[in-house]
C-alpha cells in the first residue's frame, strides 16, 4: 500500500458523501465514490414520490461541518435534502472523485496484493488498498408477493420506482402499506385521485408532526448571527437525545408516546369502527414510528377508503384481497418498503479464503460499530449493521463513522501499514453487548418488522444512545484490530481449478 491508501467508496448517498469531503480535509486525494444513479444523494434522488419528506428535522438532518441556514421548514422535503447534498458535493469538489451510473456488483479481496477489485456491472474492474461500503439500508424495494390471475391492465409501481407519466388525478388508486411511505404518499394522492384505497396488513402507530415553514426572521437569524444555527441544531440533538427512552418496552416516554397516537386517533377519527382498525395492536416502537401532520386525517376523507385486508392477486381491471374482495383500480402503489436487513444483498462480497460475506451473515448481518467484519480485510462499512438509531438523526451516526474510517486510515498511513482487520474476539465481546443492550428494548417484543433477519436477531437497530455511539467511536483503537495478514491460502476457487487442469 502506497503511504496514501487508495480507496473505493460505494455509494453517494449522505455516508459517501461525509466520507468524501472528511477524507480530502485529511489529505486522501486517491478514492473514488461509485454511485449507480446518475447524481449524488442515494436514496433522496432515487425516492420521488409525492409527499417525500424527512422525519428528521432539517437542521438535524445535515452535516456537523456544513450547516444550512437556508432550510424553508422544520421537517424538509425532498427537493429540498437532493439540493443540500448536491451543495455539498459541490462545494468541497467531489467531483473528480465520482463515477456516476456505474453500479458495483462484486467486490474480491486479493491476498496476494492486500487489495480489493470491484467490479462493476459492465464487468470493469477496479482495484483499490481499501473499500468502504456506503450503499445503506434503503436500495432493495422489496415487491408484495401478488399472484397475477389475469394480466392488470393497469400500472403497478413502488414508490422507490415513481413513474411522474402514470395519472392520478380522477384515478381508482390502491396503496399498499401504512408505514412511513404510505403515511406521505397517501394523502397526496388522495387530493388528486376519484378513489384511493389505503390496503393495509395491519395498522401503524402515528404521532403528530407539526411542520411549518421557518419564518423570516428565523431564517434571517441562522444565516447572520453567528452560533444561532449551532445553537438551534444542539437543542434538537439534545431533544432527540432525551427521546431515547422510546425503544425500551413500556417506558414512561413509551406511554408517554402511546398516549398521543391515541389522542390523535380519538380527536381525528369519529367513526369507532374506522378507529379501532386504525388502532395497532403491536407495542408502539417495535416499528418504524411514523409522523404525519395529514395521515390519519386523510384516511377519514369520503373518496378514501381502509381496506383491512392484504392484497393477494392482480386480475385485469383490480386488486383482490386476501377476504375476497375485488377492488377495481387503475392503479396499484407498493409503498412496501426495503429489504433493510439484508446487508449488501445485491453485492458479491468475498473476503480471505474465498469466503462470501452473505454466507458470514447467514444468521443475520453484524460488524464491530458496525463497520467492520472478521475475515473481510481493508472493508469497512457506512450505516452497517446495529447502526440505525431509534431516536436522532442518522446523518450524525453516519459522519462518525466517517471521522473513524478516516482515523483508520490515517493509523496505516502512518504506520506504514497494508492491511487492516477487526480481530475475532473484539467482534465476539461487541456483539454479547449489542445482545445484552438489546435486551428490554421494545424490538425484541414480539412483532414483525424490517429490523430483523429471518433468524429473528435485531440487526438494523442501535440499542443505545446516539452519544454513546459517537464516544464509542470518538478513537480508532489499534489494539482491537490485526495489521498482519495471514499466511496467503490458496483461493478456494483457484485451487479448485488448478486441481482440474492438473
Amino acid at each position: 500500500m502506497a503511504p496514501s491508501p487508495t480507496v473505493g467508496i460505494i455509494g453517494a448517498g449522505p455516508g459517501g458523501l461525509a466520507l468524501g469531503i472528511l477524507l480530502r480535509k485529511a489529505g486522501f486525494e486517491g478514492f473514488t465514490i461509485f454511485d449507480r444513479e446518475d447524481g449524488v444523494g442515494g436514496t433522496w434522488r432515487i425516492n420521488t414520490y409525492p409527499g417525500l419528506a424527512c422525519d428528521v428535522k432539517s437542521h438535524l438532518y445535515s452535516y456537523s461541518f456544513e450547516l444550512n441556514a437556508g432550510w424553508s421548514r422544520l421537517w424538509a422535503g425532498q427537493p429540498e435534502i437532493l439540493e443540500y447534498f448536491e451543495r455539498c458535493a459541490e462545494r468541497y469538489r467531489l467531483g473528480p472523485h465520482l463515477m456516476l451510473n456505474t453500479e458495483i456488483t462484486a467486490a474480491r479481496w486479493d491476498p496476494a496484493t492486500n487489495s480489493w477489485t470491484l467490479t462493476t456491472a459492465s464487468g470493469a474492474e477496479h482495484r483499490f488498498d481499501i473499500v468502504i461500503s456506503a450503499i445503506g439500508l434503503f436500495t432493495q424495494p422489496v415487491q408484495p408477493d401478488l399472484e397475477p390471475e389475469e394480466p392488470f391492465d393497469g400500472t403497478v409501481m413502488h414508490t422507490a420506482n415513481w413513474d411522474h407519466d402514470v395519472v392520478l388525478g380522477g384515478a381508482r388508486v390502491a396503496v399498499l402499506g401504512t408505514g412511513s411511505t404510505a403515511s406521505q404518499v397517501v394523502p397526496e394522492i388522495a387530493k388528486v385521485a376519484e378513489k384511493v384505497y389505503s390496503v393495509q396488513r395491519s395498522p401503524t402507530w402515528v404521532l403528530p408532526k407539526p411542520d411549518r415553514p421557518y419564518t423570516e426572521r428565523e431564517r434571517w437569524l441562522f444565516a447572520h448571527v453567528p452560533l444561532a444555527k449551532k445553537i438551534y441544531r444542539t437543542r434538537l440533538w439534545l431533544r432527540s437525545e432525551s427521546n431515547i427512552a422510546v425503544i425500551e418496552n413500556g417506558s414512561d416516554k413509551t406511554q408517554e408516546f402511546k398516549a398521543i397516537a391515541l389522542n390523535l386517533l380519538e380527536s381525528t377519527v369519529a367513526d369507532e369502527e374506522l378507529r379501532a382498525r386504525l388502532t395497532p395492536d403491536h407495542p408502539l416502537g417495535c416499528k418504524r414510528l411514523v409522523f404525519s401532520p395529514d395521515f390519519i386525517a386523510t384516511l377519514t376523507r369520503p373518496n378514501v377508503e381502509v381496506v383491512s385486508s392484504p392484497a393477494r392477486a392482480l386480475r385485469s381491471r383490480g386488486l383482490v384481497t386476501e377476504d375476497g374482495r375485488e377492488l377495481d383500480v387503475d392503479v396499484v402503489v407498493c409503498a412496501t418498503g426495503y429489504a433493510a436487513a439484508d446487508y449488501l444483498g445485491q453485492i458479491d462480497v468475498t473476503g480471505e479464503g474465498g469466503v462470501l460475506l452473505r454466507d458470514t451473515w447467514s444468521e443475520g448481518a453484524f460488524a464491530y460499530l458496525g463497520m467492520s467484519v472478521p475475515g473481510f480485510p481493508n472493508f469497512f462499512m457506512l450505516y452497517g449493521p446495529n447502526t440505525n438509531v431509534g431516536s436522532n438523526s442518522v446523518i450524525f451516526i453516519l459522519e462518525a463513522q466517517a471521522r473513524y474510517v478516516v482515523k483508520a486510515l490515517k493509523h496505516l498511513r502512518r504506520k506504514h501499514k497494508s492491511y487492516v482487520a477487526v480481530r475475532p474476539d473484539t467482534m465476539a465481546a461487541y456483539l454479547a453487548d449489542i445482545d445484552r443492550w438489546m435486551q428490554g428494548t421494545v424490538w425484541l417484543t414480539r412483532c414483525s418488522s424490517y429490523f430483523r433477519a429471518p433468524s429473528g436477531r435485531v440487526v438494523t437497530q442501535w440499542p443505545r444512545s446516539a452519544r454513546a455511539f459517537w464516544s464509542m467511536t470518538r478513537r480508532f483503537r489499534a489494539a482491537e484490530y490485526t495489521f498482519d495478514p495471514p499466511a496467503i491460502q490458496p483461493d478456494p476457487v483457484t485451487a479448485a481449478t488448478e486441481r482440474t487442469d492438473g
